[in-house]
C-alpha cells in the first residue's frame, strides 16, 4: 500500500522509557495499576498504530505523547464504572477506540468491536493478534445502511461509543445490540452532557433513560471528559 502524499510522521517525541513511565503515572490517576507486560502491550499498540497511519488515516494525533494520552488514558477513563463481567460492545471503533485499551487491562472483559473502514478492520485484527488478546470479535459494518446486523456475540450489557455522530443516530443503532436494562455509554468532552440533556425527551421517547453524568478530568493534561450513561428501559 502506498504511503499518504503530504501526510506528516507523528512525532517520536517520548523515548520508550519516557512513554512506559507517562502510561503509569496517567492510569495512577485513574486508580488503575498497570503491569509491566501491559505497558509493553500498550508501547506495541503504539508501535503499530505509528506504523500504519503512514499508510491509512487511523489518528489525526501528531506526537506519541498525545496518543498515549488522548487515545490509551482516555479509553480507560471510564473502567471504574464498567462492571468487570459486562459484555462491551465498542460502536465505531475506529482505531480500537476505546475497546481495546479496556481488553489491554482487563483481558478477561468481553469486548466486540465495531467498524466501518475495512482498512481499520484489518488493522485491528492484526493489532488484536499481535498484542495476543485472545477473542475479540470484530465486524465490518455501516450501521446507516438499512438495518444493523445481527451479531452471535449479541446482545449485550453495554455499548461504548467514542464515535462523532448524532446522539440519536447512534442510540438508535445501539438499541438493537442492546439487552434490556442495558446502557449506552457516551463519552463526550466538557459540553456533552447539555448537548445530550436537550435531547432528554426524545431519548425518552425511544424507550430510554437519562442517567446523572459523571465528570471527569484527562490525566496529565486537566482537560474535563463527560461520561453519560443511557440506560434501556423496555423489553
Amino acid at each position: 500500500m502506498a504511503r499518504s502524499k503530504n501526510k506528516p510522521d507523528i512525532s517520536q517525541d517520548l523515548d520508550p522509557v519516557e512513554g512506559k513511565r507517562l502510561l503509569e503515572q496517567g492510569a495512577k490517576t485513574l486508580s488503575i495499576e498497570l503491569s509491566a507486560y501491559q505497558i509493553e502491550q500498550f508501547m506495541d499498540y503504539l508501535a503499530l498504530l505509528v506504523k500504519w497511519n503512514r499508510q491509512i488515516n487511523l489518528t489525526g494525533l501528531r506526537s506519541f505523547r498525545e496518543i498515549l494520552i488522548k487515545h490509551f488514558l482516555d479509553s480507560l477513563t471510564p473502567l471504574p464504572y464498567l462492571p468487570e463481567k459486562a459484555s462491551l460492545l465498542d460502536l465505531g471503533t475506529g482505531a480500537g477506540f476505546p475497546g481495546l485499551p479496556i481488553k489491554i487491562v482487563r483481558p478477561h472483559q468481553p469486548v466486540t468491536l465495531i467498524e466501518a473502514s475495512s482498512k481499520k478492520v484489518s488493522f485491528l485484527k492484526e493489532t488484536v493478534r499481535h498484542l495476543k488478546l485472545g477473542a475479540v470479535p470484530i465486524f465490518l459494518t455501516y450501521l446507516d445502511k438499512g438495518s444493523p446486523p445481527s451479531l452471535e456475540t449479541a446482545p449485550f450489557d453495554m455499548v461504548v461509543t467514542r464515535a462523532v455522530g448524532k446522539t440519536i443516530d447512534i442510540l438508535m443503532a445501539a438499541d438493537s445490540f442492546l439487552k434490556p436494562g442495558g446502557k449506552v455509554l457516551f463519552m463526550k468532552g466538557p459540553g456533552g452532557f447539555g448537548e445530550i440533556y436537550n435531547l432528554k425527551a426524545q431519548i425518552q421517547e425511544r424507550g430510554f433513560r437519562l442517567e446523572a453524568p459523571i465528570f471527569l478530568t484527562l490525566p496529565l493534561l486537566g482537560q474535563e471528559r463527560t461520561l453519560i450513561f443511557v440506560t434501556k428501559d423496555r423489553g
